[in-house]
């Protein structure tokens, strides 16, 4: 028994040998950093920001803090642009940048802004009002929502919501039908909207960004001194041997405690193991089952909700909100779940999820979403208000109202023919969607249920993200674990059919079904088209390897009228073959789709994509001299015995 004991002792050592030298032969250590820097009118300031000529301490860049006479710039990204600098809070880590394009003309409509950036070190969020306009020429005929700003420019007009508009209610299916159909969208940074002609009343070239360090860079940064560095990967690595000298010796000195700390509780543990083996045994079982296993008689629920923030509603506050869940009330219904709109004693809009069936596995997605939500943050993202408890009459989950539908209702649902979704709305939702699954990536997160259902739109067309019931923490070290498909058929790749492991890869797959479902206008699955066509991935992946994408393409979008159309509309279709690869490796990361994305929107001509562009289709690639291999096909086996189910 002892020598048992001894040697899971010395291996125990032999591992914290390993810990505390691991890293530093690795990777490409930099100089060190200062702890801050002065700059001028700002005061001292450190990371995220740093100076030109310290580029490895930070990944904002303060431009002319060494001349007190010149005017500061920041560049918020590399080799992006440089922007005059007004104000910079480095506790909130708040900058106010002042865009000079955004000038009261009518100018300011030919560009466009993006914005949060990415990086994977933090995301950016926009604090001021950024209102998503439409650019209609005078040859469009629109018919703008009721409460839209008309604004009058020599060569077009801008139409825009007015934010003084009343708090939109539930979608009406009989409203009279509004359309803005042949217009181009257009997000701008605004002061308050009010029913003039007159633009210069509201555009405003301020924009205040705020910058949220993402929990793996903030713990490297302000727990363990180090610095956030990215990879030749465009992946984060914390860099302890660069970060500021203060930061370091107080690591490496606590590093050393607890190093000879656990040799000393490793030597006393020994001693006593032995003598107390069987009830250690017993709270290692015990133990093994709670990391394991969710008990739906514990208060785990409570605990958990305590402890990440999220506000523990009564059943008897959402039955009231709701009206005692009235049918009229209900704003989806997806069978496993039932959404209704609801109002709380303070006025708030909310809308409450409500679970059917309450099981073990409908209480595990329950706390499955509470703690996913808590973790995440992010403005393409659905936010979560609080829940009920466990001990509940139901599991009742409360997130914000997000008025607009899913993506789905707008594209092939009942809103399909109410307000046409034209293509540069289509592709602004691919952004924010791939935007928000970027965020997911680097934050850990898989997804594993994407698809339109699950993509909400506010008011000004805006995206939030929703369906965390079945996400999860990515398992790095995992390459194949076997697991029930779990998911919605049409949208689950191939592999995890086959039983493996979720990955970041599933959710580019999924993606790529979303991708075409913008592109076509058709649902992922319907069992009324010919059997080879039923799952939509597969009909994709036939048109466009035989070059056929004008019979893929939605005919409203304009795809024969409008060689811009037409372009974005193929480089789209061939970023999507790529995302729907049967071999997860040849796919794309969501970080390079993002980019991609953003490159197709730009019409920057280094994509290459497509060589050639007609009436009747593409050839080309998005990647100069590289072609991805076809894709296996896919397991229809798997996804009929799926179909069965729905």
């Amino acid at each position: 028994m002892s020598s048992v004991y001894a040697s899971r002792f010395l291996l125990f050592f032999h591992f914290v040998l390993v810990l505390l030298s691991v890293g530093y032969g690795n990777v490409e250590h930099h100089d060190k950093c200062p702890t801050s820097f002065d700059c001028d009118q700002f005061g001292s300031l450190h990371f995220p920001f740093t100076k030109p000529e310290l580029q490895h301490c930070g990944f904002i860049t303060v431009n002319g803090c060494d001349d007190p006479s010149s005017n500061k710039t920041i560049q918020l990204e590399e080799n992006g642009r440089t922007l005059p600098l007004k104000k910079l809070v480095q506790q909130e880590n708040l900058i106010t940048v002042l865009d000079q394009v955004l000038r009261p003309t009518c100018e300011v409509f030919d560009r466009n802004m993006y914005f949060p950036l990415y990086s994977p070190l933090a995301s950016f969020h926009v604090k001021h009002n950024v209102t998503t306009l439409f650019r209609c020429n005078h040859d469009v005929t629109p018919s703008p929502p009721a409460g839209f700003i008309n604004l009058f420019c020599p060569e077009f007009n801008i139409f825009c919501p007015g934010l003084d508009l009343p708090p939109p209610s539930p979608p009406i299916l009989d409203q009279p039908q509004t359309s803005l159909t042949g217009c181009s969208s257009l997000q701008l940074p605004c002061k308050n909207l009010t029913y003039t002609p007159n633009f210069s009343l509201f555009s405003c070239g301020e924009i205040d960004i705020e910058v949220q360090l993402f929990d793996g860079c903030n713990e490297c940064y302000h727990l363990k001194g180090g610095q956030c560095l990215v990879d030749n990967h465009n992946n984060f690595y914390c860099d302890i041997e660069t970060g500021s000298e203060p930061f370091n010796l107080k690591y490496k000195l606590g590093l050393a405690g607890l190093f000879i700390g656990a040799i000393g509780f490793a030597i006393i543990t020994l001693c006593l193991l032995e003598q107390h083996y069987k009830q250690h045994s017993s709270r290692v079982q015990l133990q093994a089952t709670n990391n394991n296993a969710i008990d739906p008689n514990s208060d785990t629920d409570l605990q958990r909700g305590r402890y990440l923030g999220t506000r523990l509603f009564s059943y008897e506050e959402l039955g009231k909100a709701t009206n005692n869940f009235e049918r009229s009330r209900e704003l989806r219904n997806g069978g496993l779940s039932s959404v209704y709109y609801g109002k709380l004693q303070d006025g708030q809009e909310v809308a409450i999820k409500r679970l059917n069936n309450k099981n073990y596995r409908r209480l595990e997605q329950f706390l499955n979403e509470v703690e996913i939500l808590a973790r995440v943050r992010h403005q393409n993202l659905v936010s979560l208000y609080g829940c009920t408890s466990h001990h509940s009459r139901e599991l009742l989950l409360v997130y914000e109202y997000v008025p607009n539908s899913t993506v789905s209702s707008h594209l092939h649902g009942e809103l399909a023919n109410l307000c046409l979704l034209p293509w540069h709305v289509r592709m602004k939702v691919a952004i924010e969607t791939a935007t928000a699954l970027a965020y997911l990536h680097a934050s850990n997160i898989i997804h594993c249920d994407i698809k339109t259902d699950n993509i909400l739109l506010d008011n000004n067309l805006c995206v939030k993200v929703a369906g965390f019931g079945l996400s999860r923490l990515s398992l790095i070290h995992v390459t194949h674990v076997s697991t029930t498909p779990q998911g919605t058929p049409g949208y689950i790749d191939p592999e995890s059919n086959q039983g493996r492991e979720r990955t970041c890869k599933s959710d580019v797959y999924s993606f790529g079904v979303v991708l075409i479902e913008l592109i076509s206008s058709k649902p992922a699955v319907d069992m009324n088209r010919p059997k080879e066509e039923k799952i939509l991935a597969n009909l994709a992946i036939k048109k466009i390897q035989k070059s056929a994408i004008k019979e893929l393409v939605d005919p409203s979008l304009g795809f024969e009228s409008s060689y811009e159309v037409r372009r974005k509309i193929a480089c789209a279709a061939e970023l999507a073959f790529q995302c729907l690869q049967g071999d997860k490796e040849l796919r794309p990361s969501m970080y390079e789709v993002l980019e991609i994305l953003t490159r197709i929107e730009s019409g920057k001509e280094e994509l290459n994509c497509p060589e050639e562009v007609n009436n009747h289709g593409v050839t080309g690639t998005l990647h100069s001299g590289t072609k991805h291999s076809p894709p296996p096909p896919s397991p229809d086996n798997d996804e009929a015995i799926l179909l069965k189910n729905i």
